[in-house]
């Protein structure tokens, strides 16, 4: 018998297989919900400190969120936290839970019920138990290949770029303070949402549009305020800390409920046809590296969403017409070990590099600087092929 059907005799192994299969669709959303930081995705599992015993080690948890059998098994590798809360993403959910709302440290402190980890998942995912229907069997690049498709990738939302105007503040004033001009951010449409009553509310919105900029697929927020030094959260400095329960609406970034980053590359629809005629894309880990390369001239850049690049995003590529990759990703450990594995992906099919430069990001770098270490790498990539 399962860990799963060990916790409850009032759910069916289908029912519980079925919920862990569309959380797992959905793991990013997931773990910003969690309030789950400094996460590297890669095609197949999830590396972080543990979230759980609140440990260190950059790598310590691993979750498996694709597979054929029951997505979602985890192992706490410094701590064995899937001990006390089982191996199940059910099992990760409920120890998360128990860590922010009894501040669980070890084996015997007190935790939330497996009935409330259910409850939890199914309040995510918007759907009651009896009602989860996922397609059985299918592994997960299978599954990717067969999605590839301009209907299954555009029009989510059903939006224009003229209602996203209409319904944000551009340009945003926190990127504006942060150094990027009036008119990048114009371009991109990336605005305040002042609205009190919609979920980006004190917001800064990125919209993220379809291959052929007609409609929106999926938008990212980045919220207004610092992290606060008491709680963790992203919320107005002078009001009251958020309880456990309403942490993840205080998070630093928030998707929309239904875009995944991972199946999406940012700036594509504008790039893409810069994409061909260079015959080089240029991949950097967020929306602020892709508007700091465009006013610096670059216009063949593409962001990834974080530190790993899917097999549904290399498909993207794969259609765009480039021999050519150039990995911008951080200067940090996550970008460097985000460049060995887009590399080990790419290598066999397109000619890589990975130009020298002197900034953490290439968010934080002048136009000036990126003129000066970064063009000169992708003139030379052009008039060579």
């Amino acid at each position: 018998m399962s860990s799963l059907m060990k916790q409850s005799t009032s759910y069916s192994q289908d029912q519980l297989k079925n919920l862990c299969d569309l959380v797992c669709d959905d793991i990013e959303r997931l773990l910003q919900v969690l309030e789950v930081e400094d996460y590297r995705l890669t095609e197949k599992m999830v590396f972080c400190k543990c979230p759980i015993h609140d440990g260190d080690n950059e790598s310590a948890l691993n979750l498996y969120y694709t597979g054929e059998s029951y997505r979602g098994n985890w192992k706490c590798r410094t701590h064995g936290c899937e001990e006390t809360f089982r191996s199940s993403i059910i099992g990760f959910v409920r120890g998360v839970l128990s860590r922010q709302k009894y501040n669980w440290s070890s084996d015997g402190d007190k935790t939330v019920s497996f009935k409330d980890a259910v409850d939890f998942l199914l309040k995510f995912v918007n759907k009651d138990l009896d009602n989860i229907n996922i397609n059985k069997n299918v592994d997960s690049f299978t599954s990717v290949a067969k999605n590839f498709s301009k209907k299954k990738q555009e029009n989510k939302l059903k939006l224009k770029p003229s209602q996203v105007r209409s319904s944000l503040k551009i340009p945003a004033s926190y990127y504006i303070n942060r150094g990027y001009s009036e008119k990048i951010l114009q371009k991109y449409d990336v605005g305040l949402c002042d609205n009190p009553d919609k979920p980006f509310y004190n917001r800064v919105v990125v919209p993220v549009y379809s291959s052929d900029g007609k409609y929106v697929i999926g938008c990212t927020g980045r919220s207004i305020h610092n992290k606060c030094e008491k709680c963790g959260c992203y919320h107005h400095p002078r009001r009251d800390c958020p309880a456990p329960d309403k942490r993840w609406i205080y998070s630093k970034w928030k998707h929309n409920q239904n875009f995944r980053s991972q199946n999406n590359l940012y700036n594509f629809w504008f790039a893409k046809d810069h994409i061909k005629k260079t015959k080089t894309v240029i991949l950097v880990e967020s929306p602020g590296n892709v508007w700091r390369l465009e006013e610096a001239g670059i216009k063949n850049s593409v962001a990834i969403f974080g530190s790993s690049m899917s097999n549904h995003q290399k498909l993207l590529i794969d259609s765009s017409g480039a021999m050519n990759i150039v990995v911008l990703t951080d200067n940090d450990e996550a970008g460097i070990k985000a460049y060995e594995q887009i590399n080990d992906k790419c290598k066999d099919i397109y000619r890589m590099y990975r130009p020298k430069f002197d900034a953490d990001d290439i968010g934080e770098m002048s136009i000036e600087n990126i003129q000066k270490q970064i063009l000169p790498t992708v003139k030379d990539i052009h008039e060579q092929y």
